[in-house]
């Protein structure tokens, strides 16, 4: 790797045989974001039998790729995650020539993985909760690693760009005090998902106004985050990077070895006068005519989901409605098929529970996508509440009590949302305790309510663990009611290991479940 002359106190990362040198004067560098079993199934499952060859294979890939720093994590459920950092740590160290990024919420991993690392790593990362201030800085302090700081406190996600740099600014304080240098700190950006925050881009990119204007320390971000759920999440996230990068942002994790974001890459840093008249831009098509056609295969556009047969009815139009999320039209049809003298539960099965069946079989075979998924749900809403209208007496109906909670460290509820939506909507009473919740909280919450069933969310295989935690502790206080758990790194198998009677795959499973549990309880 070549390596650039330093400029007085650049930030940098450093590995057993290199340096890497980032923030203003320097191109943007990538932290390459493949060595993560979150959401990679077959990873996770070589871990756990201790095979290394995929995260080997991505290693040298993200490098040849152009990658300046790996991230690891060693977030796989129901295995020792210090000695599998220590491995990740000593292997990777060896293999590739790229500085690390220790990605951890665990301080025994941290300090399990900065232990044996030869050179200055990266912490992914330390948030403004009083727990990680107090666990992660010393320890990064004492291995003498780099901090990315990450805009998240105790009540949550922050509500805009001021709330993030206020946040960054106490965790800097707190560094600042044990006796960090501003060479030693990054800023995360905090990205979202804009299926569920339509201002989630906009906030980001005014973060990076804000950061550069007021800190002036290099920016990191996991880009991904933004697509989440839409489709062609390729183009969305080069997109999304290239208005970044020309904010400030420098140092972003993301997948090199996605062909669209490489050639973003390329040509972003020589837009950003980092690659001087092109030069490295050109090399990289040398050989390939001037201009080059791509055909992408159309995108399914909402009208485009299944329809059925007949749309004349009343209770066929009250799908159509909530499917296409025309939550304006859905009280007219509600009282379409009150008129047609249907009673509540069968316009419950028939209309709004049926309509989000089909969406969610349109969902899950890619003919739709999460923003129709939380339109619809926002119908939903609306066509209970016109049911409730029309038919006083359902608003004394209620099939059970459902207790519902993402669990601690988890700042991610947009699934929990759904589930929440469909349950009440069908007739359930809802209990919502929110994210990021305690087990003591989830404990009290169900002692106080004695609902029916406790539903957790865990997002982040950092978090599976308070699953356990919570289950168990609901267990010895003698809580009876039953438990069903779900989120996007959960599977059967976790959840029969970690003692829950139902493990549901999405949100309408979830209602079919808590039908059956109720029953089973009563």
């Amino acid at each position: 790797m070549t390596v650039e002359s330093p400029l007085r106190e650049a930030h940098c990362l450093t590995s057993r045989s290199s340096t890497v040198y980032f923030g203003a004067g320097y191109p943007i560098r990538i932290i390459g974001e493949r060595i993560n079993p979150t959401g990679r199934k077959a990873m996770a499952a070589e871990l756990r039998e201790g095979n290394l060859a995929t995260v080997k294979h991505d290693a040298l890939a993200q490098q040849e790729a152009g990658a300046a720093i790996l991230d690891v994590n060693a977030g796989v459920p129901g295995i020792d995650q210090p000695a599998l950092m220590t491995r990740l740590v000593e292997e990777l160290s060896q293999l590739v020539t790229l500085p690390l990024s220790i990605d951890t919420t665990d301080p025994a991993t941290l300090e399990a993985g900065l232990r044996i690392y030869p050179g200055r790593a990266l912490v992914n990362s330390v948030s403004a909760e009083p727990e990680r201030l107090e666990q992660f800085l010393p320890i990064a302090r004492k291995y003498g690693a780099a901090v990315l700081c990450l805009p998240l406190a105790p009540g949550g996600l922050p509500a805009d760009a001021r709330e993030r740099l206020d946040t960054v600014r106490r965790i800097i304080d707190a560094a600042t005090a044990l006796g960090f240098r501003r060479k030693d700190l990054l800023l995360d950006a905090l990205t979202t998902t804009l299926a569920a925050n339509a201002a989630a881009a906009t906030d980001v990119l005014e973060t990076l106004r804000l950061y550069g204007v007021e800190l002036g320390l290099p920016v990191s971000m996991g880009l991904s985050n933004i697509s989440h759920g839409l489709p062609r999440r390729d183009l969305m996230n080069s997109q999304f990077f290239a208005m970044a990068a020309a904010r400030g942002l420098s140092v972003p994790i993301l997948n090199p070895l996605d062909p669209l974001m490489h050639e973003a890459i390329s040509a972003v840093q020589a837009l950003l006068g980092h690659d001087r008249q092109g030069i490295a831009y050109s090399r990289r098509f040398a050989g390939q005519a001037a201009s080059v056609v791509t055909t992408v295969k159309p995108v399914p556009a909402a009208a485009t989901i299944s329809s059925p047969a007949s749309i004349d009815s009343p209770l066929a139009q009250l799908q159509q409605a909530i499917i296409q999320g025309e939550k304006e039209a859905v009280p007219g049809h509600v009282q379409a098929a009150v008129t047609a003298g249907h009673d509540a539960a069968y316009i419950i099965d028939n209309g709004l529970t049926a309509a989000m069946n089909r969406l969610g079989e349109d969902f899950g075979a890619g003919r739709c996508f999460l923003p129709q998924v939380l339109l619809a749900a926002e119908a939903l809403k609306q066509g209970f509440a016109a049911l409730k209208e029309a038919l006083p007496a359902s608003k004394t109906e209620s099939l059970g009590k459902v207790m519902l909670a993402t669990v601690a460290g988890d700042i991610h509820d947009l699934g929990k949302n759904i589930v929440a939506a469909l349950l009440e909507n069908n007739g359930f009473e809802i209990i919502d305790l929110g994210k990021d919740v305690p087990v003591a909280r989830i404990v009290a919450a169900a002692q106080e309510h004695q609902p029916d069933i406790v539903g957790l969310c865990a997002l982040m295989t950092t978090t599976l663990p308070q699953i356990d935690r919570s289950i168990a502790a609901l267990k010895a206080a003698g809580v009876a009611a039953r438990t069903m758990v779900g989120g996007a790194v959960l599977t059967p198998e976790y959840a029969k290991k970690a003692g829950a009677d139902e493990y549901a795959a999405d949100a309408v499973v979830a209602v079919a479940l808590a039908k059956g549990l109720v029953r089973e309880k009563k």
